[in-house]
């Protein structure tokens, strides 16, 4: 595993690699696949390790897993000078487009133009990864699309959704205040305090390290700017973009999912009744990356295995 901070789209930016870093190519006798995986949001990279581990059991030693999350959602290290553009001065940076546009400079910048690009993407990421679709010159790379728990249409009319813009965006100005207090604490009492709560919470030793960069006020303020605006923003089905690019599209629906209830679902296959979709018979939850993250990386890793078998026989 590498993880480092790169600056894409005039952002500083945590990448978390499995196999080949971003910057070294593709070596002259290898196989040209590369796995990317969009986050959901929060768009963190460290929640996905042990899924992208998980992954990369099932697939070829060659095969590199490439995670990015979004747009100031990961406080850079100490060591890195603090390049961040601020939020009201920079908000095209850090809004829906903003990070649509550093999903396509990440793809151009560090994608070897004759790769083969398998991207996974959760939740909202699912929306950026469709979208990226219209880049002809991503969507000629692009092998196939695997939509997890895809917030693709009606996020605000979802249950998760009016929770959200009736409760938690209310209340956001409060939750940063707390999460400011949380920030004076020693290192070692924040990671009690996590400790503690992911207990009863269901939060995982492996990712303390995660909750951490995301109980920060400036990240938090990113996270509730995207939140916002996917309220706004993530409406109708682009039906016609489906349509165009329907063989590459897997999408992985959540049988209990607060924001991808089982209508969309059945809407879905009623337009589309030839669509790769499938509903969770397994009781994977929406933020799979806390509690099912073994089990949906090997499910992910055997779907895309097979898929690079079927190109090289």
């Amino acid at each position: 595993m590498h993880c480092a901070t790169v600056k894409i789209h005039d952002v500083p930016t945590e990448v978390i690699t499995y196999g080949r870093w971003i910057e070294e190519g593709i070596v002259a006798d290898g196989k040209k696949d590369i796995v990317i995986i969009i986050t959901g949001n929060p768009g963190i990279p460290a929640f996905y390790k042990e899924f992208a581990e998980n992954i990369q059991s099932k697939l070829p030693t060659e095969v590199p897993i490439w995670i990015v999350g979004h747009t100031g959602h990961t406080k850079p290290p100490d060591n890195v000078p603090n390049m961040f553009v601020d939020t009201k001065t920079g908000r095209h940076l850090y809004d829906m487009r903003g990070n649509l546009d550093h999903k396509a400079e990440f793809i151009k910048k560090y994608v070897p133009p004759d790769a083969r690009i398998h991207i996974i993407a959760h939740s909202i990421g699912s929306w950026f990864a469709l979208n990226l679709l219209r880049d002809k010159e991503i969507s000629d790379k692009v092998v196939k699309c695997y939509l997890l728990f895809p917030t693709i249409e009606r996020m605000a009319e979802s249950p998760s959704g009016r929770f959200l813009t009736n409760i938690v965006l209310r209340v956001a100005a409060f939750i940063m205040f707390l999460a400011w207090i949380f920030t004076l604490f020693p290192h070692i009492m924040q990671v009690i305090l996590i400790r503690v709560f992911g207990f009863f919470y269901g939060i995982p030793a492996n990712c303390v390290g995660a909750v951490i960069q995301l109980i920060h006020p400036s990240s938090l303020r990113r996270i509730f700017l995207l939140a916002k605006q996917e309220m706004m923003l993530v409406k109708d089905l682009d039906n016609a973009l489906i349509t165009e690019h329907k063989k590459k599209l897997y999408f992985y629906y959540g049988s209990k999912d607060g924001w991808t209830p089982i209508r969309y679902y059945e809407d879905l296959k009623a337009k589309y009744p030839d669509v790769d979709a499938h509903l969770c018979r397994r009781g994977f939850q929406h933020s799979f990356v806390l509690k099912d993250a073994v089990e949906m990386g090997k499910m992910v890793g055997d779907l895309i295995n097979e898929s690079i078998n079927s190109m090289s026989s």
